[in-house]
């Protein structure tokens, strides 16, 4: 490896937030390349200067402190900002997982046991967590989709949702909706 080495700079987080703004990135989105970008400003230290090999050693210490899914995730949100500064050479690739095409039964939940987490949260009075659920149920709507089932959405036959640059049209079940314009 090469040894060129460059100095950061903690006002390069400032630039790149910005920069992330400017490219119409989702808050939720910048916030956490914010966090992770800062993670690794902590891990440098008072030695702020960078080659490839420490963004390597970062590598290594990210995979012995975080699972898999948040170090790629981590390592992404780095790379991005190695973009930005145009240091592509220190880019980094993921971790490779072997992905499973099946769930295993044990991790499915049974309509028994979704029945019983309905019956509970009723039961402990806890009724919007049981409309939640029912929603995500009945629509397949992620949890951060939820925040578009409004009042004045839940009126028309159909949701719209714009979230992490994607357009989708959730249709209403009867019951569903018979059931939230009651609560």
């Amino acid at each position: 490896m090469g040894k060129f080495v460059v100095e950061m700079k903690i006002e390069q987080i400032k630039e790149f937030k910005a920069h992330l703004i400017q490219q119409e990135k989702a808050m939720a989105t910048i916030r956490k390349y914010i966090t992770d970008i800062r993670t690794f400003y902590h891990y440098l230290g008072k030695n702020n200067m960078v080659d490839k090999q420490r963004i390597l050693d970062y590598k290594k210490w990210l995979m012995d402190s975080y699972s898999v899914s948040s170090v790629n995730s981590m390592l992404a949100a780095l790379n991005q900002f190695l973009t930005f500064l145009q240091l592509n050479s220190f880019k980094v690739k993921s971790i490779k997982v072997q992905k499973s095409f099946f769930l295993r039964e044990e991790k499915e939940l049974t309509r028994e046991e979704y029945k019983l987490l309905l019956k509970t949260s009723v039961n402990e009075g806890k009724i919007q967590l049981a409309l939640c659920m029912e929603t995500i149920a009945c629509t397949g709507i992620r949890i951060s989709e939820l925040q578009f089932f409004t009042v004045e959405a839940i009126k028309k036959e159909f949701i719209e949702i714009f979230n992490k640059g994607k357009y989708r049209r959730i249709f209403l079940p009867k019951d569903l909706k018979k059931i939230v314009n009651v609560y």
